[in-house]
């Protein structure tokens, strides 16, 4: 089955009705074609990009939504964190030299990043084998890595860049506001009840391809511990952590199939409520395999909903730019909101 990319979420399929096709996993949304390396992208087509573009960029201003690349710090579930040297390449002239693992801080987690844990396929049936051939796990030596797969690469997002409407729904916020508030460093399960009643709070109504941001306000209340308070957190074995995210359930699934999202994002660790309960039944074994829907982690929202809040207007122009690493697995945003 394909889908006319400027079509309509109306008339695309629920997550209810997906249709079947023998030897693909069940629930996918496959519709792209054999070699597509874009999935829910594809929905940023030129005229949505031109009409965003119109109704939403006013004034000019732009807010950054990338935290510092030693954000946190230090990084979190013993990933390497960033080392930055710089150098003399002459008098008065200085290089960078600069190491880190894109799941440290901002990323966008491309498909190579998650193989469904059941079908044991990444999207579009790329299995984890034809990503790892010709790997190079000598990474200390400097030698040049050999030729290897390309595919799913985050470089194929970065031909393309992802551009358009942005929503943003200040969960956080509204929470407090309607006396629900909650820890963000605690398991806490934000509902697709919670989401829309934020966005009919907040007068959004989503449009197809739209990129969804959700704030959970993990970043300010990181900002806030002590230094003392960073450092035992980033000592945290992987399940003693816990953080407010989406809730994955099949109603939260259904909310971010159904309304075809091109791509979500929220500021917190893992975009849903951390741990989960199971990784089969996660929203990464779904958005990113199954259907080809790019998750955002650990954006900085809070200026965004700082100025969100001073218009009255929680839409915008979203403009990111994934690197261009060949077989790259995730990449920093680089995102801008533009209003």
């Amino acid at each position: 089955m394909r889908l006319n990319p400027n079509g309509d979420s109306s008339t695309f399929p629920k997550r209810s009705a997906l249709p079947h096709i023998a030897g693909t996993p069940k629930h996918n949304a496959w519709f792209w074609g054999g070699s597509d390396e874009i999935g829910r992208l594809n929905l940023l087509t030129p005229q949505r990009v031109a009409k965003a573009t119109q109704e939403n960029v006013k004034t000019g201003e732009s807010i950054a939504l990338d935290l510092p690349l030693n954000i946190p710090r230090p990084s979190f579930f013993g990933r390497k964190p960033l080392t930055h040297r710089i150098k003399t390449a002459g008098k008065g002239v200085f290089d960078d030299e600069v190491a880190f693992n894109t799941q440290s801080s901002s990323q966008w987690d491309g498909f190579r990043h998650f193989a469904h844990p059941v079908y044991e396929c990444h999207y579009n049936g790329v299995l984890s084998e034809d990503i790892m051939s010709g790997v190079d796990d000598d990474e200390e030596n400097g030698k040049d890595a050999p030729e290897r797969s390309r595919k799913l690469g985050i470089d194929a997002w970065a031909k393309k860049g992802i551009v358009g409407r942005g929503v943003l729904l200040d969960v956080y916020a509204w929470a407090q506001k309607e006396k629900k508030g909650f820890d963000p460093f605690t398991t806490h399960n934000i509902t697709a009840d919670d989401l829309c009643a934020c966005a009919k709070a907040q007068g959004v109504s989503f449009q197809t391809g739209d990129i969804l941001l959700v704030r959970t306000g993990f970043v300010p209340t990181y900002r806030a511990l002590t230094p003392e308070e960073k450092a035992q957190r980033g000592a945290l074995g992987m399940r003693e952590h816990t953080y407010a995210g989406l809730e994955a359930t099949e109603s939260m699934k259904d909310f971010l199939h159904d309304h075809y999202f091109a791509a979500a994002a929220s500021d917190t660790l893992g975009f849903e409520a951390w741990p989960p309960s199971s990784i089969e039944d996660s929203l990464h074994a779904c958005m990113l395999p199954l259907w080809g829907m790019p998750i955002g982690e650990l954006w900085d929202l809070d200026g965004l909903a700082e100025k969100c809040g001073e218009v009255q207007r929680w839409s915008f122009l979203l403009v990111s730019k994934p690197w261009d690493l060949p077989g790259g697995v995730a990449s920093p945003p680089n995102a801008l909101a533009l209003f």
